[in-house]
């Protein structure tokens, strides 16, 4: 999988998985050094033009509206848009203290430390 898709579905993950419910719109800019900027006031402007201003490789503008969570990627020659919904899941997460507990029974002959299967032949 090409890494700009790659990079666009992480940043949506962690977006998505961020506290906030209506944040900001923010940008994040991948330098052709590698360097990497968050904007937060990129109003009215589009990622190409945005791209050019800033001499990006890579630009992912995130936004969220309510539970929805969209990330859209651009870079010289290609572009994407991934989003999800950001709700908490329904079904309900394990207690932080909840475990499981199986007992080793005793056999004829074999401890509990003893874990490999005993075989006979008769």
């Amino acid at each position: 999988m090409e890494s700009f898709l790659r990079d666009a579905e992480r940043i949506l993950e962690t977006a998505a998985t961020a506290a906030e419910t209506n944040g900001p719109q923010y940008v994040i800019c991948i330098s052709r050094t590698g360097s990497i900027r968050i904007l937060s006031d990129v109003t009215g402007w589009s990622l190409p033009a945005l791209a050019l201003e800033l001499g990006a490789a890579a630009l992912y503008r995130v936004e969220r509206q309510g539970a929805r969570v969209q990330v859209e990627g651009w870079s010289y020659g290609r572009k994407c848009v991934v989003s999800r919904d950001a709700a908490r899941t329904w079904w309900p997460q394990p207690h932080p203290s909840a475990y499981a507990r199986l007992p080793l029974l005793e056999g004829s002959g074999a401890s509990q430390n003893d874990l490999a299967p005993q075989v006979r032949n008769s």
